[in-house]
């Protein structure tokens, strides 16, 4: 058990490195700073100060499929392990993956619709939606950025989209390194659909690369929850 004395001890320290969280890289100290390695996955920089990773990186899978994936000859749901929370907090230290923050003007979006209005969709704006959603995927296919964001952004406009098509776009701007652009698509999709998982994933994503831990850790784990990718 700790004794009055050992807490008083540690008290006192606790608040010298506060004060100059230097202290900590003390020679004496390495078994301070091997417990908090050991312990809670916590690595120290130079000047005292904590540096963290996100948990894990996720790759994008680029399809369109919405069905849930099923495991087994019997079409049995995959086991989907628990996510345990974790505390991970945002971070202005370095880090060579980092993308700026970019500002607008951003990509338009269309005008929120209601259930009653996607019942009411014209063949003619399904039909447009469909040939420019496939015309951005071809300019994507041939390594033209800006084409395929021309063109997702005129599926988009039909008013007609679906979720994906959001997510896809998101997906483009990623790739021109526009991470606060496609957060907003993403958000916009799940507008569309609450239980899309692969607009959570390429939102963490972004949140990633902008330093936002939190936001990327509780997106990913969702985006895993909604929508198991044993790739991820």
């Amino acid at each position: 058990a700790m004794e009055p004395d050992d807490i008083a001890a540690l008290a006192s320290a606790t608040e010298k490195l506060k004060q100059d969280p230097k202290l900590i890289n003390h020679p004496e100290l390495g078994f301070l700073r091997d417990y908090l390695s050991s312990a809670w996955g916590v690595s120290l920089n130079g000047r005292g100060v904590p540096v963290q990773r996100p948990p894990q990186t996720l790759q994008i899978d680029l399809s369109d499929d919405e069905e849930v994936k099923k495991a087994g000859a019997g079409g049995d749901p995959p086991v989907v392990p628990v996510v345990e929370a974790v505390d991970v907090a945002d971070s202005d230290e370095e880090d060579p993956d980092r993308i700026p923050e970019d500002s607008g003007p951003y990509p338009p979006l269309p005008p929120k619709r209601s259930s009653a209005q996607e019942e009411e969709a014209a063949e003619a704006q399904t039909a447009a939606c469909s040939a420019a959603k496939q015309a951005g995927q071809d300019a994507l296919d041939r390594g033209n950025a800006a084409l395929a964001l021309e063109k997702f952004t005129e599926a988009l406009m039909t008013g007609v989209a679906s979720a994906l098509i959001f997510v896809r776009r998101a997906e483009v701007l990623m790739r021109m390194r526009r991470p606060v652009a496609a957060v907003r698509d993403c958000d916009a999709a799940l507008e569309v659909n609450a239980d899309c998982g692969k607009a959570y994933r390429v939102r963490g994503l972004a949140y990633r690369s902008i330093g936002r831990w939190e936001a990327a850790h509780r997106d990913l784990a969702q985006g895993q929850r909604l929508d198991y990718d044993d790739d991820a």
